[in-house]
């Protein structure tokens, strides 16, 4: 189990809070004006999926910090942990495995020395199977 971290009493938080101070009154037709290539700087696309987010009062420094912020609570090590099956859920000490349900490349995936991907395809199917005969007004449940 990786430690958990307040990020209230980190150094980045603090940052980030007498950033805020900084940045309150800024209004986005500033930071436009300033940068008007912002779009360019603030956006990401992946394929067909486009996250815009250039329309929020950040700036460079913002970025900065926030991924300061993740670093400094273990971020980086933490998803490590979660796509190699560490027991991260706390509450339930077992792995989180939210990956194996997304995964169709054919990958395997361990949890506590043994592939999860046999039985989770094995209840994919049976959902979907499910699934089916509801859709298909066959189940009368």
């Amino acid at each position: 189990m990786f430690p958990n971290v307040d990020p209230t009493t980190t150094k980045a938080w603090k940052l980030l809070s007498s950033h805020y101070e900084e940045m309150k009154q800024t209004r986005m037709k500033e930071l436009f004006s300033k940068e008007p290539d912002r779009f360019t700087s603030f956006s990401l696309k992946f394929n067909d999926i486009l996250f815009d987010y250039s329309k929020n009062i950040i700036t460079k420094a913002t970025v900065d910090l926030l991924l300061q912020l993740a670093k400094e609570c273990g971020l980086p090590n933490a998803i490590m942990a979660l796509f190699a099956g560490e027991r991260i859920n706390a509450t339930e000490n077992r792995s989180v495995l939210h990956v194996a349900l997304r995964n169709f490349s054919g990958q395997t995936i361990m949890s506590d020395g043994k592939n999860v991907m046999p039985e989770v395809n094995r209840v994919l199917a049976q959902m979907k199977s499910f699934c089916s005969l509801v859709h298909s007004g066959q189940w009368k449940g």
